[in-house]
């Protein structure tokens, strides 16, 4: 579910009231809402089970009345689609075959000789074994890649070395 159960009153003019609704503990959503339309959608948000809470809007935020933001730990939200793994993109995981995270960029911020790019990765089908997938952007496409021992232990031994350069201290 990506809404309230039933609508709440709006109108689409600037927002002056920010409506946070909670169910039990959960904070699930917020609805913008103007001042003519608070009381009627406070209203309609509590007939749904949900407790509403009206917080002046911040001057520096603009939503139109009847705007309505969905917390993804909330209870309105979408339930979790359990064929993907919870950091899976969910980009055609079927033509590639394996599950894979959004492709994190292993950058200095200064040009570099080589592209590379890091991401989770697991086979369709295989709910047991996550990877790290290392990616290079050359003329092959190339990927390495690791279990999670070998990511943890390539970490620590980077760490170590680059303490090595920044010491100029030889290893035992």
């Amino acid at each position: 579910m990506r809404t309230l159960p039933i609508a709440f009153p709006h109108c689409g003019a600037p927002a002056a009231v920010r409506i946070e609704i909670y169910s039990s503990e959960s904070l699930d959503a917020s609805a913008y809402v103007c001042p003519q339309h608070t009381t009627p959608a406070i209203a309609v948000i509590e007939t749904t089970g949900h407790t509403a809470h009206p917080v002046t809007l911040a001057s520096d935020v603009s939503r139109p009345c009847g705007h309505l933001h969905v917390y993804p730990t909330g209870r309105l939200a979408d339930p979790v689609d359990m064929s993907h793994p919870h950091w899976c993109d969910r980009r055609d995981c079927g033509q590639r075959g394996r599950h894979k995270s959004v492709r994190l960029p292993v950058s200095s911020g200064h040009p570099e000789p080589v592209i590379v790019d890091i991401a989770l990765t697991q086979a369709l089908g295989d709910a047991v074994r996550s990877v790290l997938t290392v990616a290079v952007a050359n003329e092959g496409g190339q990927e390495v890649v690791l279990s999670f021992g070998q990511g943890r232990v390539l970490c620590y031994q980077v760490r170590r070395l680059l303490d090595l350069a920044r010491t100029g201290r030889q290893s035992c």
